[in-house]
């Protein structure tokens, strides 16, 4: 079983969407973490996150992201994807990240017992699982600063410049 879910990937200057395969009971987050350096998406989107960085991209066929340029991957939908028995019990604790181009806030799954940084040092390269995601976008002091809000999205630890528990 097989199927695709509309993505949102944010680097530093541009966002791409498109379409990622997810394949037999995989989760989102699985698909994601697979051992690769890329992610292939279908009938994929680049486009600016501000109107002053100019971008000579238009509707492509495949695209190929390179993972460790990826600061948030977003699901598209709310669906609630992969096998049931894969989900474990976690505790939901608020938590805040910054990057160099983003400063979030949201919901971390961890379980019970674990902080956030022996998480992030046991599982090395995987994205993080976030909910209630709100992040702005900050490339410039008094520049073009933009705001999302994703139930749902994973954030590259490589990109982390700091984070706490809050």
């Amino acid at each position: 079983m097989s199927g695709w879910r509309r993505v949102e990937i944010y680097g530093t200057f541009v966002r791409v969407t498109g379409e990622l395969e997810l394949t037999g009971s995989d989760r989102f987050s699985d698909t994601v973490n697979r051992v690769g350096a890329f992610l292939h998406l279908r009938a994929a989107r680049t486009e600016p996150l501000s109107v002053n960085y100019p971008v000579l991209s238009r509707a492509e066929p495949l695209v190929a992201v390179a993972k460790a340029a990826a600061i948030l991957v977003c699901p598209l939908d709310d669906e609630r994807e992969g096998n049931p028995a894969m989900w474990r019990h976690t505790v939901s604790l608020p938590a805040s990240f910054n990057t160099a181009a983003f400063s979030m806030v949201g919901d971390v799954h961890l379980e019970p017992g674990q902080n956030l940084e022996d998480h992030l040092q046991r599982h090395p390269g995987d994205f993080l699982p976030v909910t209630n995601v709100s992040a702005l976008w900050i490339t410039s002091v008094g520049g073009d600063n933009q705001a999302l809000q994703r139930p749902f999205a994973l954030v590259n630890p490589a990109t982390m410049l700091s984070f706490t528990l809050r």
